[in-house]
């Protein structure tokens, strides 16, 4: 069951990327992100006023806290790096497993045999493949190292609540996070004061968004953060596929293959 979700979650995850490619264009990274935020946190109000059951404790809010902000820098850093190279940021972006599986053990009873590793790896290793006809994104190993952190504190977070609960604080977090940094950074002209038109672009893109979270976080629910994290880099293979449908980036698709089976052959280590 839990494969299943996160290969639904990987589906959503790239089609929603895929979409914004343009939009991004049009609209500053840093605004992107906060109406993306607003957008899906709206979305969640109501199963989370059906589910409620928040708890008070302070180390929950710190979680919230901590996420709110790694969320919030992770999606700007994302952004700008997707402005400049979509694919190469992209690709190392789905580095993410690494840090996750170096990274996890720290704080969660997580510890894996050599098949792990090895799977891990080899998705990796197919990330190679994908960014080898592009640059190398430190925008997207940024957004991969934040990932990791991210995911292993939303595991501590679905430990205390429900899923959805939690997806709601993650996506409303960082909403506050860069609706206080964004006057700040705003430079106001006229021609870039547009929210009611860039909410009704991004809706669509952040009610996939909100899907994708939502299978996310049950698989995270359901297993381990490491091995999540994993299986949902098949993610890169779906945005392959979108890319060259959608976006008509057909170069060196040979590597592109190759990464896919890499990836798969990873995949399937992990789940094992």
């Amino acid at each position: 069951m839990w494969i299943a979700v996160c290969v639904g979650a990987a589906l959503g995850n790239a089609l929603w990327t895929a979409l914004s490619k343009r939009v991004v264009q049009s609209i500053p990274p840093l605004r992107m992100s906060l109406l993306m935020r607003v957008v899906q946190t709206g979305l969640l109000l109501v199963p989370f006023l059906m589910i409620r059951g928040v708890p008070a404790s302070a180390d929950f809010w710190l979680l919230i806290a901590a996420i709110g902000v790694l969320q919030a820098v992770r999606w700007v850093t994302i952004m700008h790096g997707v402005k400049r190279d979509y694919f190469s940021t992209y690709a190392m972006y789905n580095t993410a497993p690494l840090f996750t599986l170096l990274l996890a053990p720290a704080t969660l009873p997580e510890r894996f045999g050599p098949m792990v590793w090895v799977g891990v790896l080899a998705i990796i290793a197919g990330g190679a493949f994908f960014y080898r006809t592009s640059r190398v994104s430190a925008y997207g190993l940024v957004g991969a190292v934040l990932t990791a952190l991210v995911n292993i504190i939303a595991k501590h977070g679905v430990n205390q609540v429900h899923p959805l609960v939690f997806l709601f604080f993650m996506s409303a977090s960082p909403a506050v996070v860069l609706g206080v940094v964004y006057p700040f950074t705003h430079r106001s002209t006229r021609e870039d004061v547009r929210w009611p038109r860039e909410l009704r672009q991004l809706a669509p893109r952040a009610l996939i968004a909100v899907v994708s979270g939502v299978f996310f976080f049950y698989g995270l629910w359901l297993d381990t953060v490491t091995r999540v994290t994993a299986v949902t880099r098949v993610n890169l293979i779906f945005g392959f596929l979108l890319s060259y449908l959608m976006l008509k980036e057909k170069g060196e698709w040979q590597w592109k293959v190759a990464g896919t089976a890499l990836i798969l052959a990873g995949t399937v280590a992990v789940a094992l």
